[in-house]
Parts: C-alpha cells; structure tokens; sequence
C-alpha cells in the first residue's frame, strides 16, 4: 500500500469516526424549524468551496429524501468534515440518518457504530450550535433505549437524565419521566450507588415536572398514569411504608406545612401505604386542597372528616361541589350533604341531588326512609289512618326509586281497610300528610 493509499484510509477512518461526529444537513433543509434557539447555526454558512457544500448538500438530502441512509452517509460526512457550522439542519437531518441506519441494521456491532455516529451528531450540535437543554434531552433517551440494559452504562445514562432535568427543570420533555425513574431504579438495584436521600431527591424532582405540567394542562390523563407508576417504582428501592413517612417527613411537614412538595410526598405516600386514618395523611390532604383544590381530594377530606368534625366535612363537600362540573359528582356530594343532617334539612339536600343528577334514584329511596323513621315523631295520636300517612308518602318515594323490598316493607306498616273505615276514608283519598314532611298522597290499606 502507498503512502498515499494509507494516508486516504486513515482519514477515511477518522471521517467515519467524525461522520457520526458531523451528521445532518440537507434534508434539514426539509424539516427546518422556522426558527432556532441558537443563532450560531440559524443561518446559512457556507464554506470557502460553497459549491462542493451545495452538491454535497442536494446528493444527501435527495438520499435522506428517499430512505436511503447509506448512500445519504458520504456527502453528508463531508459537509460535517468541511462546514460543521454550516446550519442546524445538518445535525437534525443526521440525526435521521443514523437513527435510519440503527433500525435498518440487525447487527449488533454494527450498531454500535451507527449508534456512536448518532451521538456525535448530538455532541457536535451542541459544540457548533449550542441548544444544549434541547439535545441533552434526545441524547439521554437515545441513551437509554440502547444501552439500559448494560450494567456499565447504567451511571452514564443516570447522569444525562439527571442533566436534562438541570437545564430543562419542570419542562423536561414528558417522554423522559418514566425512563428517568426506571433508571434510577436500576442504579439503586444494581450498582447500590444511590443513597435513600439521593433517591427521594430524584424522585422529587419527577414528581414536580410531573405536577407541573398536568397544571398547565398538558397530558393530563397521561402524566397522572405516570404519577402512579413512578411512585410504584419507588417502592421498589425505598420501603416507603407509614412508619418511614411518619419518621422522615412528619417532622419536616409539621415544622414547614407550607411546603406543598412536602405535603404531596407525604400525602402520596401514606395514600400508597394505606394509612390514610392517619392525622398527618389528612393535614397534608387539607394543606394540598388549600393550595391546588380539586374535586377529588375535597370529596375524601370530608368523607374523612365525616362523623368527626361535621361542620368541617359540610365545608369541603360544599367545596367540592363548586370544584366540578358533573351532574354525578355533584349529586354524590348532595347525599353526603344530606346523610349528615335530619328532616327537612336532609330532604333539601336530596332534592338537590336530584335537580343535579335525576338518575340519582337513590335519592329518592333515603327520602322514602327519611318518611319511615319519622312516625314516632310525627304521629299525633289521634288518627291513625293520618299518622301512618307517612309510610304512605314514604312508598310513593321507594316507587320512584324502583326499590320493591322498600316498597313492600311500607306496605306492611299501611293502614288496615278496618282502621280506613273506622276513621271515615276511602281507598284513593288525597291524604294531607303534615308534621315537617307537608306532602300529600293516596290512602291505601295493607290488606
């Protein structure tokens, strides 16, 4: 071989090594952003020979253009080689390229090549163009999706994840939350290098992108899936159980129950543990409702504040009831409104369960049982075709709810055709019933 021929293999070698270091461009032009966060490659710079640029330029982007990730290499690696700051798009469109010739290929070695070419064009993007917060972000997945499953790799992977989040924070792109856990898990199990602190701090860091972007609406069904799953990974590595929240959290929340972050974590983990009779559970509950309220949430404070604290309970159903918009939910929180009271109080609150949801029949079945618990109170002794007027009404509400075992059962407590006669009625009279109920039905006998 002449020194010549050598010397041309050589640099070949090192294009090779480079082409991954430099490779994008034309097809850019395809799938250039109308604008860039960097101005150092927003516009066009092209070399002393332009040209050569310009042909190598339309032979790649042609190539690209048709799936043809080979033929696409060549020209591309020479503008990498000769004009790596010509524009962002070369870094962009070698991305494609080398994820083409990644999932064209089923050797393993192989890969590996395109793979560390597909890296060099993130590296050299943020050499020449900067937009680093942006290219971590792809590198750290790319990263992940090719090597988590070897050991050795599993500290480098954690440390780009862990990048990304510093420049990113709470706009970390959504499709790295559960990578980022997962490999934190796979650190914590398999190289036993992160500490319970170090862990919790991560995950806190998750949580806060995962908080912060459902409040701004985006994903929301998604990110609150995710929610759930990363505090299962959690699990996984750290034995978050109550007496664990209760010893390590208690104490910072009591000393600092502004700390919504904090009230979260201990909220989400005594949720999980299902210590949720828990007095820390429901402060940290009642310190979440009073900086992001939500239907949900409103609705389980006062369930458990229900028979305790009913004054309390009252205000949070009422809350919850101006936090949604559902026929349903609102219905529910009426009957819970109205379990806690007698009467008329609580008839006013079925009612409204009702004008909220009219399919909520078993409104009408507790007003029915309202009515049939009420004779003691409301029997004036002297007529008793009246006084029993109020199972009457009380099967005219079980009527309505289609509830025949309650139906029957108020039968049985009718009148008798002997008392009806006895007291001067007639089957299918209009009956006045009055004490607190002031409502009118039909005299009917049980017999």
């Amino acid at each position: 071989m002449t020194n010549g021929s050598l010397k041309e293999s050589m640099i070949n070698l090192v294009i090779m090594k480079k082409s991954i270091y430099k490779h994008i461009l034309i097809v850019g032009i395809l799938a250039l952003p109308l604008g860039f966060a960097n101005a150092q490659c927003s516009d066009w710079k092209w070399p002393e020979n332009r040209a050569k640029a310009e042909e190598n330029n339309v032979l790649y982007t042609d190539a690209l253009r048709n799936s043809n990730f080979k033929a696409a290499k060549k020209p591309h690696q020479w503008l990498l080689q000769n004009a790596p700051d010509l524009n962002t798009a070369i870094y962009i469109n070698g991305e494609k390229i080398y994820k083409g010739l990644l999932e064209s290929t089923k050797d393993e070695a192989q890969k590996d090549i395109y793979f560390d070419s597909l890296i060099l064009m993130y590296d050299m993007r943020v050499k020449y163009c900067g937009e680093e917060a942006d290219v971590i972000v792809k590198k750290a997945y790319q990263f992940y999706r090719q090597n988590v499953k070897k050991k050795d790799e599993l500290k480098n992977i954690l440390d780009l994840f862990d990048k990304a989040y510093e420049l990113n924070g709470n706009d970390l792109d959504y499709y790295l939350i559960l990578p980022y856990m997962s490999v934190i898990v796979y650190n914590s199990q398999y190289l036993k290098n992160l500490s319970e602190e170090e862990i919790l701090n991560r995950y806190d860091n998750i949580m806060g992108v995962i908080d912060h972007q459902i409040g701004q609406g985006k994903k929301v069904e998604k990110l609150t899936e995710y929610r759930g799953t990363v505090d299962g990974l959690l699990v996984k590595i750290v034995n978050v159980d109550c007496d664990f929240v209760r010893e390590n959290l208690g104490p910072k929340f009591n000393d600092n129950p502004s700390d919504l972050k904090l009230a979260k974590k201990v909220f989400g983990f005594m949720l999980n543990g299902k210590c949720t009779d828990d007095p820390l559970w429901l402060e940290a509950g009642k310190r979440i409702q009073e900086k992001e309220p939500e239907f949900g949430l409103a609705k389980n404070i006062g369930i458990k504040l229900k028979g305790k604290d009913n004054a309390t309970a009252e205000q949070y159903f009422m809350q919850a009831i101006e936090l949604t918009d559902d026929p349903e939910n609102k219905a529910d929180m009426y009957m819970q409104l109205a379990s806690m009271r007698s009467g008329s109080a609580a008839r006013e609150m079925y009612r409204k369960a009702l004008a909220a949801d009219p399919t909520k029949k078993d409104a009408y079945t507790a007003i029915g049982y309202l009515y049939y618990q009420s004779f003691e109170n409301c029997a004036g002794k002297s007529d008793i075709v009246k006084d029993r007027g109020v199972f009457l009404a009380a099967y005219d509400k079980f009527a309505k709810a289609g509830n025949s075992k309650a139906m029957q059962s108020a039968k049985e407590q009718f009148p008798s055709k002997e008392e009806v006669f006895t007291y001067n009625y007639t089957s299918g009279d209009d009956l006045s019933i009055g004490c607190w109920i002031g409502e009118t039905t039909t005299v009917r006998t049980r017999d």
